[in-house]
């Protein structure tokens, strides 16, 4: 299967749907919620760390020198 996201208005949402249930069973899966989509705690992380990167903290990552001598 392939995956498309889309947006559309609240207003033709269920007759959108009701085209996709006319579609073959099993040939389409309908999820709820955007898997792409950060919740709001995700997206407060990552501005966090967006900033801190900004300014030259790289403080939340490994040590990539630590990591290549392990190899």
């Amino acid at each position: 299967m392939k995956t498309i996201t889309i947006d559309i208005s609240d207003k033709v949402y269920n007759l959108f749907r009701g085209l996709l249930k006319q579609l073959p069973k099993g040939s389409y899966k309908i999820y709820e919620e955007d898997p792409d989509v950060l919740t709001a705690e995700e997206q407060k992380e990552l501005y966090s760390i967006q900033n801190k990167l900004d300014k030259g903290d790289l403080s939340d990552f490994v040590d990539w020198d630590d990591v290549q001598d392990k190899f």
